[in-house]
């Protein structure tokens, strides 16, 4: 079993969910006061920048990680700290272009962590914010805007009371204010208050159930009370929400090596190929079929593999007029779930003849777990969790709206896997 790939993130994220994810990943330990530099060897005081770093004074930790990092521009956590602490900073400055700039600076320490050879997550992460410094918005409305910067520059400084109340406020102006409750409960969370962190983490779902944060969050909670099951359900349910966002796989990768989990997709790779190579002079398309010569193979019937031949002449009928009766209010072919499922569908059919005519010797492994997913109606779900293009992503909202608990049995019993 390969090592799952995490979805492609297809949305950018909120103000602000960076400085709370970097957030719930550190602890909160016992202040140290910060000693004078020049008395101190380089690794002294990185070990007073990290520990500072890990307690949330970031503002704090900035001078003392900028000097390390102009010592050592090879000492990766130095950068990664370095860059989170630099886009924490910008929360605290008033002047747009100024905080703009400030978050420039902070993704260009994150490309030098990544050159140094970080590939963490929170790296990741780092990185999703644009070369630019450009960030999104909360709100429209211009005051639930400033109310929610005031409630992040409290809480990049430590001031947690005036987090909450600034967030507070700003649900009291809109009450559809879905960061504005998350954050709530990460404060609450912080605060070593679980019993409201959840009740903010529940109001923010019932805002918006179909965003992947408040999911995430609750689970960081729960695994700090060591309710490990727990954490899992509320993880999985962050990857339903959203499946292609890269931050909604980072609590289920982080919460499985520590239960020894591994996560991973069934291995199902289609051999063959279907290709369009442009349209004829009535504007229909021209398709280039690509047959794998081992399908065709008389080995190929008795392991069941000659039954991907239906599969590349499926896809090949859905290029052509299928997909524009299926789909007649979309004007381009685009890969779809219905196209993929009809397909593995039409391969399960004639495995499933040959097992019974007893053609079949010795079922190739692929082939069996296909039929085992079709069996438990988990076809579409393995397509859209699995093998989604962008194609395929589009009709993902609605199979959610109908099947949400075929997709949560999906990650549970196919994603999810013990560690060798």
């Amino acid at each position: 079993m390969s090592k799952a790939m995490v979805p492609a993130d297809r949305s950018r994220m909120k103000n602000g969910e960076l400085l709370f994810l970097f957030l719930s990943l550190v602890l909160l330990l016992a202040p140290n006061s910060i000693r004078a530099q020049g008395e101190e060897s380089y690794d002294e005081r990185r070990k007073q920048a990290l520990d500072l770093y890990k307690q949330g004074r970031f503002i704090d930790a900035l001078p003392i990680l900028a000097k390390l990092h102009t010592e050592k521009a090879s000492d990766v956590a130095v950068a990664e700290s370095l860059s989170f602490a630099t886009l924490a900073n910008s929360a605290t400055i008033g002047d747009p272009a100024g905080r703009k700039a400030e978050r420039a600076k902070a993704r260009r320490l994150a490309e030098e962590a990544k050159a140094a050879g970080d590939s963490s997550n929170m790296l990741k992460v780092l990185l999703d914010v644009p070369e630019d410094g450009g960030e999104t918005t909360f709100s429209g409305d211009a005051t639930v805007q400033s109310t929610m910067q005031e409630g992040e520059a409290a809480f990049v400084k430590g001031d947690f009371e005036g987090a909450l109340s600034a967030y507070s406020r700003a649900l009291a102006l809109d009450p559809k204010a879905y960061d504005a409750a998350v954050f709530s409960g990460d404060v609450c969370f912080k605060k070593g208050d679980h019993a409201r962190s959840v009740e903010w983490f529940g109001r923010a779902i019932q805002i918006d159930p179909n965003r992947e944060t408040a999911y995430r969050y609750w689970g960081d909670d729960l695994v700090a009370q060591g309710r490990m099951s727990e954490a899992r359900e509320k993880f999985i349910d962050a990857i339903v929400a959203e499946p292609y966002a890269r931050l909604s796989w980072i609590g289920l990768s982080q919460w499985a090596p520590k239960q020894k989990q591994m996560l991973g997709n069934p291995q199902i790779n289609p051999p063959g190929k279907v290709e369009e190579k442009g349209k004829d002079d009535k504007g229909k398309s021209q398709i280039a079929i690509t047959i794998d010569p081992s399908t065709m193979n008389p080995n190929a019937k008795k392991d069941g593999t000659n039954a991907w031949f239906v599969y590349t002449l499926s896809k090949a009928v859905w290029h052509g007029e299928r997909f524009q009766k299926e789909f007649p209010k979309e004007k381009e072919y685009r890969h779809s779930l219905a196209e993929e499922v009809d397909g593995f569908q039409m391969v399960v059919s004639q495995v499933k003849e040959g097992l019974k005519k007893k053609e079949i010797k010795e079922l190739d492994p692929a082939l069996a777990t296909l039929v085992k997913l079709a069996d438990k109606s988990l076809l579409e779900a393995f397509v859209l969790i699995s093998r989604a293009d962008q194609g395929i992503a589009k009709d993902y909202p609605a199979y959610r709206e109908a099947h949400r608990e075929k997709i949560r049995q999906y990650i549970t019993e196919w994603i999810i896997h013990p560690a060798p």
